[in-house]
């Protein structure tokens, strides 16, 4: 661990959010002097508060550990895609008291982004004007668009194909694919029984390659650098994406769930896991308020 990494990391990550070092040691629990010696490299935060200190700085804890804050040196929007299933599964579709898009939000949320614009049919963005407006009251900016010339040339995180993805610190997974610099990143899982439809594999450079008995499968978000921006639209087509492109993969560890919500079956599993969790563990899977409270969002 590099003191003077970590104590830039921390500085940095403390003025993003706005809090003097006085603001940031009462967050925490400890003095201003503390704070302004880890900044100077001369400690580092106690393990016992990494972890809050993270959650406040908006950070994973790996990530801030290694003093690695590259994913915040390029300005990120985010895109949300419905596809239109003809009303089966959309939007509004409620999933154990919260509808499908508060879960596709958070991944966004998670992995810090504010501006998020949303591309799908007239029935979604009435639903989700209707529940979320612009989504200020959680500290992000909801903008519907029709196509994605009206995106902003920068770096962009999509989401589509509904996953429904948990597991230990995605915040990590997020920010490392965003540190990936001049190349599109994937999130894959590793195989398990289920999945996405699109099955591939890595070689020793994570370059993917298209494999029906590949090492692991798509997870449907990816992070696209501003000079690959045209590729965002063949992102449907996970194959001509692969095919045309050169992508790389962000492999996610063990422990992590992940598949595609579009059948109503679907919708009882998730709801099912994620009443289990919250009866046996007390935690609130993907709440807006949540997460925003947490990050500071709001």
């Amino acid at each position: 661990m590099d003191a003077k990494k970590v104590g830039m990391a921390i500085k940095v990550l403390r003025n993003r959010i706005g809090y003097t070092q006085h603001d940031l040691a009462d967050s925490l629990g400890v003095t201003d002097k503390a704070v302004s010696k880890w900044e100077r490299g001369l400690s580092v935060p106690d393990v016992a508060i990494v972890t809050q200190l993270s959650l406040i700085l908006n950070c994973d804890v790996d990530n801030l550990l290694e003093g690695n804050i590259t994913f915040l040196e390029k300005s990120w929007q985010g895109l949300l895609i419905f596809k239109d299933e003809s009303g089966k599964i959309f939007s509004g579709t409620m999933i154990y008291g919260k509808p499908l898009v508060y879960f596709l939000l958070s991944y966004f949320m998670l992995a810090g982004i504010r501006n998020i614009y949303v591309k799908c049919s007239e029935i979604d963005e009435n639903f989700i004007k209707s529940e979320l407006n612009t989504g200020e009251e959680y500290g992000i900016s909801i903008r519907f668009i029709k196509n994605d010339n009206e995106l902003e040339r920068i770096n962009t995180m999509v989401v589509f194909d509904n996953p429904f993805v948990y597991g230990p610190n995605l915040t990590k997974y997020f920010q490392r694919a965003m540190s990936r610099q001049n190349r599109i990143s994937v999130l894959t899982a590793f195989k398990g029984k289920g999945g996405n439809r699109c099955s591939v594999d890595f070689d020793n450079y994570k370059v993917l390659q298209l494999n029906d008995v590949g090492n692991c499968y798509y997870v449907p978000i990816c992070f696209f650098p501003d000079n690959c921006f045209k590729e965002i639209n063949e992102v449907a087509d996970l194959e001509e994406l692969i095919e045309k492109n050169r992508l790389y993969a962000e492999p996610m560890g063990n422990g992590m769930i992940e598949y595609s919500i579009k059948t109503e079956e679907d919708v009882f599993q998730t709801a099912g896991f994620i009443r289990y969790l919250d009866n046996m563990m007390g935690n609130k899977i993907y709440d807006l308020y949540e997460i925003a409270k947490n990050r500071n969002m709001i």
